[in-house]
This record gives C-alpha cells, sequence and structure tokens, in this order.
C-alpha cells in the first residue's frame, strides 16, 4: 500500500511476468494512462467503486473527488496479490518510481482487500465527493459458517488477507456488513463505511 498527496501521479507497475510497464496518470479530474497485460484498475471515491475502462490498452475514468480529499486506486491481476493506493487531490504534482504486483504464495487462494474510511458528504456544499479519513488498526472479521478470522488494517486503513475459495460474511463492530465471494487466484474489493463527514 502507497500514500501520495498529489494531483497528478505517474504509476508504473511492472508485471514479473512480462516485466512490461503500465503507466497510470492522476490528475484533479480523472485517471488516464495504459493498463494493459491483464492488469485491471478501478478507483474509489468514497462513494462508488469505479471500472477503469480499457481501449487499445489505454483507459480514461472521471474520479469525481474534490481537492484535499483523497481516493484508493486498486489495480489488480489475476493470480497476483493486489496494490493499493491511497492519493489525495492536491494541486502540485507527484511522479513516482514503479511498483510491482507480486504472484500469490498459494493459487488455490483468493484475496479479499479494501478499506476502512469516512466519507465526506452532504451540507451547505452537496458537491464534494471523497474520503475525508481512513482509519488504521480496526478489526474485520470475515466469517464463514462456525469459522471467524480476524484482519486489522494498516495505518492507512488498508486491509487485506487470503482465503479460500467460497461465500463471506464481512462484520464490522459487531455487524454484518457485506457478503462477499471470494473466487480462486482473484481479488474481491469491498470498502467499510465507518461514519459520515458533514460540511456545513
Amino acid at each position: 500500500m502507497r500514500f501520495f498527496s498529489c494531483t497528478i501521479l505517474i504509476l508504473l507497475l511492472n508485471t514479473a511476468c512480462t516485466g512490461k510497464e503500465k503507466s497510470v496518470e492522476i490528475n484533479r479530474e480523472d485517471i488516464r494512462g495504459k493498463v494493459s497485460n491483464h492488469v485491471e484498475a478501478a478507483v474509489f471515491d468514497g462513494t462508488d467503486l469505479k471500472t477503469i475502462s480499457v481501449s487499445g490498452n489505454r483507459s480514461s475514468v472521471p474520479h469525481g473527488i474534490t481537492l484535499n480529499y483523497s481516493g484508493v486506486l486498486y489495480c489488480t491481476r489475476q493470480g497476483y496479490y493486489p496494490q493499493t493506493i491511497i492519493f489525495k487531490a492536491m494541486e502540485e504534482s507527484f511522479m513516482m518510481d514503479s511498483v510491482s504486483l507480486k504472484p500469490l504464495i498459494n493459487s488455490e487462494v483468493g484475496v479479499l482487500t479494501g478499506v476502512v474510511y469516512k466519507p465526506v458528504t452532504g451540507g451547505k456544499l452537496e458537491g464534494h465527493r471523497g474520503i475525508a479519513r481512513l482509519f488504521g488498526n480496526e478489526k474485520v472479521s470475515i466469517v464463514n459458517d462456525d469459522t471467524a478470522r480476524e484482519v486489522i488494517t494498516d495505518d492507512y486503513g488498508v486491509f487485506m488477507i487470503g482465503l479460500l475459495p467460497g461465500k463471506y460474511d464481512i462484520v464490522f463492530n459487531n455487524k454484518k456488513v457485506s457478503m462477499v465471494l471470494i473466487e480462486k487466484s482473484r481479488t474481491t474489493i469491498r470498502n467499510i463505511q465507518k461514519g459520515v463527514m458533514l460540511i456545513d
């Protein structure tokens, strides 16, 4: 997981099996760039998880995040661990080095990942969108039949856990918040909301 405070972010994804570079540019209004060789990308703006469509190895999607608030970029590929990038919409630009997607140690499992977050919404500035806060050190329980596993979010609010294929309930603060179907060698994304920030 990586965090950047930036308007423009150049992300080079080096996949282990091809060695070819992938580039993604995040600016104040949208995400665009090259995403190829089976790498999939999606952006979470605090409300919606948007798939970044690819046409001719080129991609573009408006992220819709208000200046000074955060978003999450997920990069996934079948058979690989996902990479989660937290970014903040700001005026300054930033360029980073490559990010590698690492192959799964056990190809029989799938991966569940997401963030625990507080969105910004409402009040006098209804057009605002984004993540106001991400919560570290939060416990997320994953329940299958009578078996429960726990994962703790990192300092940036991100959690990730490998699971055998099947249906699972996600429990947060003693409440079931979602049900997920984990597939072999694939990544499933589920973000967990904790509170709402109202702008007056």
